[in-house]
């Protein structure tokens, strides 16, 4: 190796001998760094030596690279802890899918928690392959461990976004049950936590549909020979008869007896419903949805829709 430079002519530490001053002055024992420190370990190597201090164990680890096979950088995305946190991604889920880039368990398990992560870890796992950073795993990681995580503890964590979704936070205060009953509801259907107001947005409109979507009335309630007017209006019957309990098996079971007695396919008879009452075609499931809200506010909502669609 070359005579290398240990303090610049301005009386500046260069790196290499910092570095090892650092970690010598705080005890460290260990050195598991990316391999692109690997030229500058037989460097500080000589440097510890040379200073009479204990060499610590040094330990290489893969690369983490992007998705287009560069090293990672933030125009790969988010970059920090904070902005993962800010677009849904729960913190146990960034701990797994960052032990598994360039280390594996048994080359086989992808969900480990912490507990198992700390004491199976060992620097002979690790791989000598760079590792690809992947968004779509991560996602789907993220959405395993939602789908884990619970009915309170994911009201907690979903809180800010409940709130951007139309809740407030005294009524969240106020009904913790009520607002664990939405989990099921989208448990399986959420890869980030961030994507909560999206899918839930239509619990908190009252009686009035917001928002109203296009395509979906074009394609459901004004589809050609689809009847869709009847099929909403016989389903306001069915949830509009008090004497009904308001629970999501039996109204569903009611509403969709009438496939049979209006000669139509269930589809037919159910999706107008969808659309009236969560303005889309593409829902959370339908009447757990519909047995969560005050029956006022779902008449009300098939009425706007069925007055602002087909005038009646």
């Amino acid at each position: 190796m070359d005579d290398m430079i240990v303090v610049r002519t301005d009386g500046t530490p260069t790196y290499n001998f910092a570095v090892v001053c650092d970690d010598a002055n705080m005890g460290i024992t260990h050195v598991i760094r990316g391999d692109d420190h690997l030229s500058n370990t037989p460097r500080q190597i000589l440097i510890y030596e040379a200073l009479g201090y204990d060499v610590p164990t040094f330990a290489h680890l893969s690369m983490i690279l992007g998705s287009d096979g560069h090293k990672l950088s933030k125009r790969h995305g988010a970059a920090s802890v904070e902005e993962f946190r800010d677009n849904g991604f729960l913190p146990d889920t960034m701990v797994n899918f960052l032990a598994l880039l360039g280390w594996s368990l048994d080359g086989e398990t992808t969900i480990i928690d912490r507990e198992t992560l700390c004491s199976k870890f060992s620097l002979d796992r690790i791989t000598k392959k760079d590792a690809i950073f992947d968004q779509t795993k991560l996602e789907w990681m993220n959405g395993q461990y939602i789908q884990r995580m619970g009915a309170d503890e994911w009201v907690a964590a979903s809180r800010p976004w409940l709130v951007q979704a139309g809740a407030s936070e005294a009524d969240i205060d106020a009904r913790p049950e009520w607002y664990a009953k939405l989990y099921p509801l989208v448990s399986e259907r959420l890869q980030r936590l961030d994507e909560v107001p999206a899918k839930l947005a239509y619990m908190f409109w009252g009686a009035n549909v917001a928002e109203l979507d296009e395509k979906s009335v074009k394609k459901v309630l004004l589809k050609e020979g689809a009847r869709a007017d009847e099929a909403l209006a016989n389903c306001r019957a069915i949830l509009a008869d008090e004497s009904r309990p308001w629970e999501a098996a039996g109204l569903e079971a009611a509403c969709r007896e009438l496939g049979d007695s209006m000669d139509m396919k269930l589809k037919f008879v159910l999706q107008p419903l969808r659309v009236a009452v969560c303005g889309n075609m593409v829902s959370p499931p339908l009447f757990e949805s519909i047995e969560l809200m005050p029956r006022a506010d779902v008449l009300a909502r098939i009425d706007q829709v069925t007055e602002q669609v087909f005038g009646a």
